[in-house]
């Protein structure tokens, strides 16, 4: 039965490892194709280096400005009272082949280290915040971001922003101040705005729903979740309908968000006391 077992084993291995090459075959072959249509830049390595820094890390991010690259790392300290900008930035050299510590002993000079502004701004952030941490460095066309976590929270931050000067390899940092929260931005997730169903358009009756532009009428009520294109409350039927974890919730109780484009509905709904989003088309 053993011996059975494992030529069974592989035999399937085998087919398997033809149907990998197989399929590598016709990856790379789409590749080449798109490559011949549309062109491109292969990527490719062209050096290493081991960083070293004083202390146990985790790095977080990196960007370059002029020649030099500028690393961030979350950094345990242990029984140091105070965190100082050398043990959470390290400024290293790029000249195309190699990259190499300037000074880990001393702060970066990209940062402004001999500004008081930008030592005081740096200081208040570990001492008025027991978990601050280095979050993201961010580089736009003309500053400089670095966003530290302050809290629990995602949006608990506090940003440190330097002005870019210069051109190409002489391209250096002015640091402005800490409040670089409003640059510290992102495009949106979306091309559109969502909208939450607001008390205006329940509708009530034997079966209540929330009517939606007089397009389409949802709810999470009665045991599940239900898409209706009737205005009819007087039956819980509907063209499409899923269970809910909390058969007992009200019509307000679930929150829904919709987007009405040219050519479809988008819904977002996440019923009482769940936690994941649905999401319908």
């Amino acid at each position: 039965m053993t011996e059975l077992d494992q030529g069974t084993f592989a035999v399937v291995r085998a087919r398997l490892d033809e149907q990998g090459k197989a399929l590598a075959e016709q990856a790379g072959a789409l590749n080449a194709r798109r490559s011949e249509l549309f062109g491109g830049v292969a990527t490719r390595l062209l050096a290493s280096a081991r960083v070293r820094t004083e202390h146990n890390c985790v790095p977080r991010d990196i960007i370059n400005v002029g020649d030099r690259l500028l690393l961030g790392y979350q950094v345990f300290l242990g029984l140091k009272s105070t965190v100082s900008p050398v043990d959470v930035f390290t400024e290293l050299r790029d000249d195309g082949s190699a990259v190499a510590n300037l000074d880990p002993e001393h702060p970066p000079r990209l940062l402004g280290a001999e500004d008081s502004a930008f030592a005081k701004d740096f200081r208040d952030v570990f001492q008025y915040y027991k978990d601050a941490r280095l979050l993201h460095l961010r580089r736009t066309d003309r500053l400089v971001l670095a966003a530290f976590q302050t809290g629990s929270r995602l949006s608990d931050l506090r940003v440190l922003r330097w002005e870019l000067t210069g051109r190409g390899a002489d391209e250096t940092l002015k640091y402005l101040d800490n409040r670089g929260e409003r640059d510290y931005v992102f495009p949106p997730a979306f091309d559109f705005a969502w909208t939450r169903t607001r008390r205006e358009q329940h509708i009530q009756g034997a079966h209540p729903h929330i009517n939606l532009a007089d397009e389409i009428f949802v709810e999470c009520v009665g045991g599940d979740f239900t898409i209706k294109v009737e205005n009819n409350t007087a039956t819980g039927a509907g063209v499409y309908s899923e269970p809910v974890e909390d058969p007992t919730q009200g019509l307000d109780d679930a929150e829904i968000h919709y987007a009405i484009l040219p050519a479809c509905i988008l819904l977002k709904i996440k019923p009482y006391r769940e936690n994941a989003w649905r999401h319908v088309v």
